[in-house]
């Protein structure tokens, strides 16, 4: 069809009748039309013969499982084969059922022992619960969805949104982890791939001086490459300026009582004694992150968004932290600008974060990266 209206407007001598491309243009959306038709009806086939089928989970109260097979399964009983899913069976908000296979509390290590890909909520339970339940299924990709009896409201602080859509014969509401979406994220990325090749231009005097400084001070390298979680669960090389000795990580073990945090999850020490001079200046103005341009040219960070954490943090996260991971990490962001290091309980850092993902705009990147030049150059928070 595009190649169509481009032959409509070349010139004359090489434009083509226009009753060819009418009929062209013609036999082209039917010859979609009956292409989508035969796909529907082998991807039908498929599903009829047990093929491509998603295991899936209810949860529902022993006396309204029959209702709601009857509204998602074509004949009630049968082989609990929808039309794309094959129902494993059904987990009880109650304690003691019999019949399921198990109680909420044993959702975390049925989902992972059945293989479940699709959780259906077709009972009625708290906002509180339907939020750690989806946080639960989000963290291992498996999908979730409400029948409206089923949900109340989410919640503007909820960490997921609901998209209409059907299962069988019943209405039912999709839920989504809260991530940036299109066009938001090509939006986002535009303005990272503007800015960093522009700052890359103007950093790299800068950059080349720092580097020079630190073969002067100390041996090894100019750059520290650490391994961070990204995205998605995703491992990346993150990009710093050495600021600490070369032995500095064969030491981290020795000197863990030390943590500014007192929480796995985060490690950072006030006045840590691996810091060379220079990367005790990089560090008081925020220099030592000036080589993550590199990473944000790659696409594995952002200007703006949530600090890549180290995968042994990631190791001691619950359910409701991996929110962090539902974007790209980011250079500066919430935590840096409401406090930086001087905030030192994990679980406001989340929320701020978590109010950053779900609130996001174009204009709140431009506000935290103003706001971020402002904590550099005041030095609250730098260690």
């Amino acid at each position: 069809l595009i190649g169509v209206a481009l032959a409509a407007l070349l010139p004359p001598p090489m434009r083509l009748p226009p009753q060819f491309l009418a009929i062209f243009g013609l036999g082209a959306i039917a010859f979609l039309i009956i292409e989508r038709r035969y796909v529907d009806l082998i991807v039908h086939q498929a599903y009829v013969r047990g093929l491509g089928l998603r295991r899936a989970v209810i949860i529902a109260r022993g006396n309204e499982l029959e209702d709601v097979l009857a509204a998602i399964v074509p004949v009630a009983g049968s082989r609990r084969t929808a039309e794309d899913q094959v129902i494993v069976g059904y987990v009880s908000p109650e304690r003691y059922d019999s019949r399921a296979l198990g109680s909420l509390s044993d959702l975390e290590p049925m989902l992972d022992a059945k293989d479940i890909s699709e959780l259906l909520i077709a009972t009625a339970l708290s906002d509180d619960t339907i939020s750690e339940v989806s946080e639960i299924c989000f963290e291992r990709g498996v999908r979730v969805f409400v029948v409206p009896s089923a949900l109340r409201t989410l919640r503007s602080g909820d960490s997921a949104w609901a998209e209409l859509t059907q299962i069988g014969r019943s209405p039912a509401y999709h839920l989504h982890p809260a991530r940036l979406e299109l066009p938001a994220l090509i939006l986002k990325r535009a303005t990272d791939l503007l800015l960093a090749t522009v700052g890359l231009v103007f950093a790299l005097p800068l950059m080349l001086l720092i580097a020079v400084g630190m073969k002067l001070e100390s041996r090894g390298p100019i750059f520290f490459l650490q391994r961070r979680v990204g995205l998605g669960g995703r491992e990346f090389l993150m990009w710093k300026f050495r600021s600490m000795l070369h032995e500095a990580e064969s030491q981290q073990e020795d000197i863990a009582h030390l943590n500014a945090y007192g929480d796995g999850r985060l490690f950072k020490l006030r006045a840590d004694p691996r810091v060379t001079r220079v990367g005790r200046l990089l560090r008081r103005f925020s220099l030592d992150e000036l080589p993550q341009v590199f990473n944000i040219l790659a696409g594995q960070m952002s200007f703006v968004g949530p600090r890549p954490p180290l995968p042994g943090e990631v190791r001691h996260y619950e359910a409701r932290h991996f929110i962090r991971l539902s974007v790209v990490p980011g250079l500066t962001g919430p935590w840096q600008v409401n406090g930086r290091n001087l905030i030192t309980d994990f679980e406001e850092i989340v929320r701020l974060e978590r109010a950053y993902i779900e609130t996001w705009s174009l204009r709140s990147d431009i506000e935290i990266m103003l706001r971020t030049f402002a904590v550099v150059l005041e030095g609250k928070g730098a260690y």
